[in-house]
This record gives structure tokens, sequence and C-alpha cells, in this order.
């Protein structure tokens, strides 16, 4: 297996205060990471720990093969925490001001990063004057201006409408399939990450407490019958009465899951028919990232 990124068992200590405890990531080189994680698990730490902004307390990093991160720094765009920039200038005039400090003379460049993300009518109005989700296209626009062949993006869905996650979305699986970009992405917005993510680690308490294959997910993620009645107490009934089931939990929304696998789709509408619960709607279903996530979480966090 060929990784473009590994850590072996990062840890990192501020005083007497463990943050990140024997973090091993596995990128694949050309895949699109999601490192998932609630606030303040210490996904942004290890991302820091990753691109050198801070020093490990344990462990290591192996980056495009070699130990150490500062060799594939002009191979990488990376945006940690909030973009930041000089605000009076304008978009294109931040855009250039990176190009020199990287290096990166490519005719056109400037331009082509904006148009990726929506930004060539705002090109020349000063930042100052860009809303949040300006700014954070802005950023990733910055980010990929040179091309990498790693993109680190913490949270870049943040400040952004639907039409602009939807764009980030576009131009993440582009830049995958097309040009061979290795993306890791840390996002709270789970639906996003499952949409684009081919692999996801999962942290709690600084700890990574699951790192799967989205086809992995598919396999480990619970199979349950969904069923909304038009009657809750004589469908609990039947279910528990008649058909004997215990692996069954009524949601919030009052929809009925059944994780009992022996039992198919016909016989449960047929036998909450016979019993006076009319259905709605039925038929089976798989936990979403979201709900595999919160269960991961739960159990990493006890």
């Amino acid at each position: 297996m060929t990784y473009l990124l590994e850590t072996h068992n990062l840890t990192k200590d501020f005083g007497k205060h463990r943050i990140v405890e024997d973090v091993s990531l596995h990128v694949k080189k050309g895949e699109i990471y999601g490192f998932l994680g609630p606030n303040g698990a210490g996904k942004t730490t290890v991302l820091k720990l990753v691109t050198g902004l801070l020093g490990p307390t344990e462990g290591e990093v192996v980056l495009f093969g070699k130990p150490g991160f500062f060799h594939g720094l002009k191979r990488m765009g990376i945006i940690l925490e909030f973009p930041v920039f000089y605000d009076r200038l304008t978009g294109r005039e931040n855009l250039e001001l990176h190009r020199e400090y990287m290096g990166y003379y490519r005719h056109g460049s400037v331009d082509e990063a904006l148009g990726l993300l929506g930004l060539l009518e705002a090109a020349d109005r000063p930042v100052k004057s860009y809303s949040l989700g300006m700014k954070e296209r802005l950023g990733i626009a910055r980010a990929v201006l040179t091309r990498p062949e790693f993109l680190i993006l913490d949270e870049p869905l943040n400040g952004l409408d639907p039409e602009g996650i939807h764009q980030i979305r576009e131009l993440l699986r582009g830049l995958c399939a097309d040009y061979g970009v290795t993306v890791l992405i840390s996002s709270h917005i789970l639906s996003e990450v499952e949409s684009v993510a081919d692999t996801v680690g999962i942290l709690a308490k600084g700890r990574l407490v699951e790192e799967l294959s989205m086809k992995e997910l598919a396999e480990k993620s619970a199979s349950f019958i969904e069923v909304l009645t038009t009657d809750e107490k004589r469908a609990a009934f039947v279910l528990t009465e008649k058909m004997e089931l215990s692996r069954f939990r009524l949601m919030e929304d009052g929809v009925f899951r059944i994780y009992e696998k022996e039992v198919s789709v016909e016989e449960l509408a047929k036998r909450l028919s016979e019993g006076g619960a009319g259905i709605r709607s039925i038929g089976r279903k798989k936990e979403t990232l979201e709900e595999y996530f919160l269960k991961v979480v739960g159990e990493g966090l006890q």
C-alpha cells in the first residue's frame, strides 16, 4: 500500500495536558481522507503536527515516503483554522503574493484558481469587503493555486452556503479524479464528508478510535428496516407481543427501526397491517456516516 502520509503514534502534550495520543493516520495517495471528530477532539492539533506548525511530544510524521515534513511543504496546499489575508489588498493581489512566496510562476494560475472558486468577479475588490464564505473560498483558491500534490483543508466548509458547499465538493472530486491530488479534509459537516471521502478517520478525546474505508463503513454499518405507521402503540404491541421482537427502536420522529436481520420487509408489513397499524412508509436502510460517527465517538468517550 502506498501512503502519501503516515503518522506513527503521534502524541502532543501541552504542559501536563495530553491533547493528542498515539494517533496513527494512513492517507493513501490519490484519495480523499475525511478526518472527523467533535469540537475539541484534537483534529487541528494533529494537522498542525503533520504540517510542522507544532512539534510532537512523541511519534513521527512520514510524508511522501520520508520522515519529517519540511521536504514536502512545497508540494502541499494547506488551510488550517481560518485563512488570514492582507485585508486592504484585493483577492488577486493576495494570490499574487502567495505565488511569489512559493516561487510558482505558471502563467494564468491566479485567474485559474479564482475561477475554480467562483471569485473572478470579486478578484479586484479588497478582501476586507469579502463575506466570510468568500474569504473561505479565497483560502481554498490560495491552497490550490500551485497545483499541490497534497491538499490539507481544516474545516473548509465553514461559512459556505449550500451552493458553495456543492462547489467545493465538486472541486475536491475533480482535483482527485483529474489531477491525482490527495486530499485530507477535516469537517463537522458529516454528510458532505460522506459524499466525497474514500476513507474516514474518527478522533475522540485526542485518540484515533476508528479508521476505515467507506466500503468498510458500509459493511460495518447496522442494517435495519425503517417503518412509519399510523399507530405507534399498535405497532409496538405487534412487534413485542405478536412478533416477539426486542431489537427495535422508536425514533423521535415516530419512525420505528427494526434491527432483526431475520425479519423481511414483506413479513413486517403484513404483520403490522394485520395488527391494525397501517403503514405510511417502509424500507430497508443502513446507518449514515453521521449515525455511525455518533456511535463510535460515544464509545470512544467512555
